[in-house]
């Protein structure tokens, strides 16, 4: 190994957790070792997992031998109980935990770098389930420019009202982000924030399919999944093809249940490693017959400032130095 496996890095403060925030994230790389084709990837445990938990250096591992990347599990905002201990922090749902995961991937280049290392800087890949499906799908938002292909399996659809706030029955699903209603309220949910996280936010699938248009995403999502609503994520879906970006959507029945990769049309879908073989190995297996790399540079490479704008502002995410995102 070249790099350590087990790291932790300084990441942007949470304005719920003041002070020094860190962030661990665990690596892995070819056994061949890292070449000039080799790229970077992210596979992302779900809502509530901690990035070295046996499947997910499991995930790491298979994906680095099998794609030719440099792989990473990130123990992103909020992993493990720590979204349950303070109830007076609502779940970030895919903002900070995005930016988690594109420092990591800041600090995975920078090592490369000052290692001498040549890798492909046009093969950026991410993979999740649930919580992970929403990460990737935000880390392909936020740096628009970097990505060539993710894979969400039955993510979260944006934060949506049934998931942002506490007004179900206890222990009904999905489980709910803890926001408020209430303007006066610290944990105030506003306009702007509900939709830098939508990924399917018409303007911002524009702006995307603009920055990017090699980008490929693959959606695999249960129609019979009572955690993660499907209905929103496949209007979510259409808002993506409408902008022009390069979508499949595999909204699973019954019939696409094989026992293997597919075991369910409900939330854990199935062997999520295998689902990602299944339909995304033609765009990420080097020799893919459908492979995808970025054609421009990256987001770390071109090191500017990308811009979203909401309801009463924009958000601004700056590559200057360490990935930080901020709303003006």
């Amino acid at each position: 190994m070249l790099l350590q496996q087990d790291q932790e890095f300084v990441a942007q403060p949470s304005p719920f957790q003041p002070g020094e925030r860190t962030v661990k994230m665990w690596l892995d790389e070819p056994e061949a070792g890292i070449n000039e084709g080799t790229g970077l990837m992210l596979c992302l445990h779900n809502w509530g997992g901690i990035y070295d938990q046996e499947i997910y250096v499991g995930w790491c591992q298979t994906f680095a031998e099998r794609y030719n990347t440099v792989t990473c599990s990130v123990n992103y905002l909020q992993s493990g109980d720590e979204w349950q201990e303070f109830p007076d922090r609502p779940y970030d749902h895919g903002y900070l935990q995005a930016m988690d995961c594109l420092g990591a991937l800041y600090h995975i280049r920078r090592q490369l770098a000052e290692a001498g290392v040549t890798w492909n800087d046009h093969r950026y890949y991410s993979m999740g389930g649930s919580g992970g499906g929403n990460v990737t799908q935000m880390v392909m938002k936020l740096a628009p420019h970097t990505f060539a292909a993710g894979v969400d399996i039955c993510g979260m659809p944006g934060l949506i009202e049934e998931i942002a706030y506490r007004d179900r029955e206890e222990g009904s699903p999905p489980p709910t982000a803890g926001y408020s209603r209430d303007p006066n309220d610290p944990r105030y949910l506003t306009r702007d924030m509900i939709e830098i996280r939508d990924f399917g936010h018409p303007e911002h699938c524009r702006l995307v399919a603009e920055a990017n248009p090699g980008l490929k995403i693959v959606i695999v999502h249960g129609l019979d999944d009572q955690s993660c609503a499907v209905v929103p994520k496949i209007r979510q879906f259409a808002n993506m093809i409408e902008a022009g970006i390069e979508v499949d959507g595999h909204f699973l029945t019954p019939w696409d249940v094989d026992g293997e990769a597919v075991t369910t049309t409900g939330h854990p879908v199935g062997n999520r490693d295998k689902v990602v073989m299944k339909y995304a190995d033609e765009y990420m297996l080097p020799d893919g017959r459908l492979a995808k790399s970025s054609e421009g540079p990256s987001d770390f490479e071109r090191g500017g400032v990308v811009e979203f704008p909401t309801t009463n502002g924009r958000y601004t995410i700056d590559f200057s130095g360490y990935p930080a995102i901020d709303f003006v």
